[in-house]
């Protein structure tokens, strides 16, 4: 494969990289925001508990998914780098980095719908 499209994509995977860390970095934060926002109303309906806990299981699910697609970015960058070295396979090449990309995509995604989620849950259970 041309090696001018090897280091294209090894820098989108750097840039993907670096977006699903900051990302993940602020699912810890969401979390400690309910949680305290929480704490501080004596009874809470069982309607509100259960929608905690269902936006924290959610919270779970999403940085798992980053955890693996993390490791799949990095699966990945090997893999380019092998094919920088002649180990060439262009369509599988070009495959996986498709598979990859979407998958990103699908987890921005739900990223995005679970903050926009959890600040409308917050505005309307306050």
């Amino acid at each position: 494969m041309n090696g001018r499209i090897l280091e294209l994509f090894m820098k989108e995977n750097d840039a993907w990289d670096d977006m699903i860390t900051r990302q993940k970095k602020e699912i810890p934060d969401l979390e400690n925001m309910v949680s305290a926002i929480m704490k501080d109303r004596k009874n809470l309906d069982g309607a509100i508990a259960q929608g905690v806990n269902l936006l924290k299981h959610e919270m779970h699910e999403q940085d798992n998914t980053m955890s693996e697609i993390k490791a799949e970015l990095a699966r990945q960058q090997d893999f380019l780098a092998s094919e920088s070295k002649g180990n060439s396979y262009p369509v599988h090449t070009l495959l996986s980095q498709n598979a990859l990309r979407e998958r990103i995509r699908n987890a921005e995604r739900r990223f995005l719908d679970l903050k926009c989620n959890y600040l409308n849950y917050l505005a309307n259970a306050l």
